[in-house]
């Protein structure tokens, strides 16, 4: 691929106020390399657009936005009133295209039965779950393939009709979209990907965005104005279909979360708080939306050009959210930004392209851009007041649905410092890591851990032995089949209970134990959880009259730490090219040892 021409064609699409005829101009740009490429053996995105509406227009601006996420995409319009043929049949133009994933576009007008203004709750529950019905069977089709779904929202129409009367009658359209998102979201947990098309359009003002003149000229359901204002929408949406949705959040301190230096002015004197204006309420805002992130999973580090002992005073501030202790990195030093940020990634074993940082300083910022284009920067300017719509604008941080392990995290990290600090000067590992006192569960998969199974699938990249991704349904499928075992290890110490921490996928062929897949949270890390897990997936094999486990190893760019793992477990290889290893299961466990121990009815 000319990757000059591919990064021309992505600083186009960086500029501030793109227009839907610079979109256009790209997106013919980039189909060309993408073809290119192609028959050159290069990976390309393979993605399908399909709606009640005319889609050419949308599938420009998802081709663009594949290529603000750094990847070339070849992209299949569906043609207008086509979308259902296509979708459910396997011979179809959209089947042959192959795609990875398909972008499905619903409008209010085609996806709304005919009622009765006077048609009451009951009726109008049977036409929603008549619809669901339609879309899950579109759903069905598609995933046999299989490929991933990214679906819209239902936008509402715009008419107000006869004012408030419209929001109180079942009937009315306004309410019946509602219960029809409502309806998809619950019937598409695990299967689909949706886009917020409705608080978009909401945000865009909903008669400018659904104006009639473009639906009756060209069957658009939109206006095309606002197509440049829709690729960031898209790229959150692909971000979190492909486990891309950015994890971590690092923030300088003066003038980012609150106003003026604190080794100036000192505690009492930086801006933050109703004493100090409509600056310091700003500054409080926007450290309660930070606070907000952290308590969702978000996980929150500091890198400031600071003393560490003043750096750390300013969250004693009474008007201040954010505490020390919310932070689960916390570099202060008068080292460059980029030197911080790589300290920050190595200290949670998290990589730099799921990092977002965050700094008022443009030189600053600079520097990270050049030196760490991995990084995701933003600029948040200078008034405080706009800092949270600039940082939402991105959409990077988000997802589909909370698991339990997303709502913990922020408390699993800082146990991780605590832990970390306890171990700080020389110290025996063996005597640290028994006096984290870890208590492990290592059991069969239950149903209730398939969100947070499948999100793991999706953003683990270190210790991921294959990289292969399943889907929640597939998962669910699996649990149901006797030939597969799915193991999970749930995880606590003395200073946190870390959840769901790894997942095991083996498959029985015959007398021996195939290791599909096995990952875990780089937050525990060294603490010999993959010797506890093994040690009872061993156990498990026996019970079943296996007679050896055989494992994979698919290296990748970000797998590295565990490409040792098979022998260090007292595999042997199978092959000359390090992919396949064996261990017989009439060896002992000895060589297993861990300082995890199991306890409670699920024990090992």
């Amino acid at each position: 691929m000319p990757l000059d021409k591919f990064q021309a064609l992505r600083l186009r699409l960086s500029v501030p106020r793109l227009t839907p005829a610079d979109l256009s101009a790209c997106a013919a740009g980039l189909e060309a390399l993408a073809r290119d490429a192609q028959q050159a053996g290069a990976t390309v995105r393979r993605i399908a657009v399909a709606g009640d509406c005319n889609v050419q227009l949308l599938a420009q601006a998802v081709a663009c936005a594949i290529a603000q996420e750094g990847e070339l995409a070849l992209v299949h319009a569906v043609p207008y009133d086509a979308a259902t043929q296509e979708c459910l049949d396997p011979h179809s133009p959209l089947h042959a295209f192959r795609p990875e994933t398909v972008l499905l576009v619903p409008d209010w007008r085609q996806a709304l039965l005919p009622l009765a203004p006077d048609a009451g709750a009951q009726e109008v529950a049977q036409a929603t779950q008549a619809q669901v019905g339609r879309f899950e069977a579109l759903w069905a089709a598609l995933q046999a393939r299989p490929c991933a779904i990214i679906q819209h929202l239902l936008v509402p129409p715009p008419q107000l009709l006869r004012g408030v009367a419209e929001r109180r009658a079942p009937a009315a359209a306004v309410r019946r979209v509602q219960a029809l998102n409502d309806a998809l979201l619950e019937a598409g947990a695990g299967r689909v990907t949706w886009l917020e098309a409705d608080r978009f359009a909401s945000q865009m003002g909903e008669l400018a965005w659904s104006s009639a003149r473009f639906f009756h000229a060209g069957k658009l359901g939109f206006d095309p104005r606002f197509l440049p204002d829709y690729l960031p929408w898209f790229r959150g949406a692909w971000r979190a279909a492909t486990g891309q949705a950015k994890k971590l959040l690092v923030l300088d301190l003066d003038d980012t979360l609150w106003g003026g230096a604190i080794g100036d002015e000192g505690l009492d004197g930086i801006a933050l708080g109703p004493g100090h204006g409509s600056q310091g309420e700003a500054f409080a805002a926007w450290q309660q939306y930070v606070a907000a992130l952290g308590a969702r999973g978000v996980v929150l580090a500091v890198c400031s050009k600071n003393a560490p002992e003043l750096a750390a005073a300013g969250f004693e501030h009474p008007c201040s959210t954010l505490r020390h202790r919310d932070f689960a990195a916390f570099v202060c030093s008068w080292d460059d930004k980029a030197t911080g940020l790589r300290r920050i990634a190595a200290e949670l074993c998290l990589g730099l392209d799921a990092m977002v940082f965050v700094d008022d300083n443009p030189a600053e910022r600079a520097l990270v851009q050049q030196m760490l284009p991995e990084v995701t920067v933003v600029d948040i300017g200078t008034d405080p007041a706009q800092f949270i719509d600039r940082l939402e604008a991105g959409h990077w941080f988000d997802m589909q649905a909370y698991t339990d392990a997303d709502l913990r995290r922020g408390a699993a990290y800082a146990g991780r410092r605590e832990a970390q600090a306890a171990q700080s000067g020389p110290v025996d590992l063996e005597a640290y890591l028994h006096g984290l006192q870890m208590m492990g569960h290592a059991r069969a998969a239950q149903p209730g851990d398939l969100p947070r199974l499948a999100q793991m699938e999706l953003k683990t990249n270190q210790f991921n032995l294959t990289t292969r991704r399943t889907t929640q349904a597939r998962l669910a499928a699996l649990l149901q089949d006797e030939h597969w075992l799915l193991l999970t290890l749930h995880l606590r110490d003395r200073f946190a209970d870390h959840g769901l921490v790894a997942s095991l996928l083996a498959l029985r062929e015959g007398e021996v134990l195939r290791i599909d897949n096995w990952l875990m949270s780089c937050r525990v890390l060294g603490r010999t959880a993959e010797a506890f897990t093994l040690a009872a997936l061993v156990r498990l094999a026996r019970q079943q009259g296996a007679t050896a486990l055989v494992g994979e190893y698919l290296a990748t760019a970000r797998n590295g730490v565990v490409a040792d793992l098979y022998p260090r477990l007292g595999f042997v290889p199978v092959d000359d090219h390090g992919r396949f290893w064996r261990r017989a299961l009439s060896r002992p466990l000895d060589d297993l040892a861990s300082s995890i121990t199991g306890d409670g009815p699920e024990r090992c």
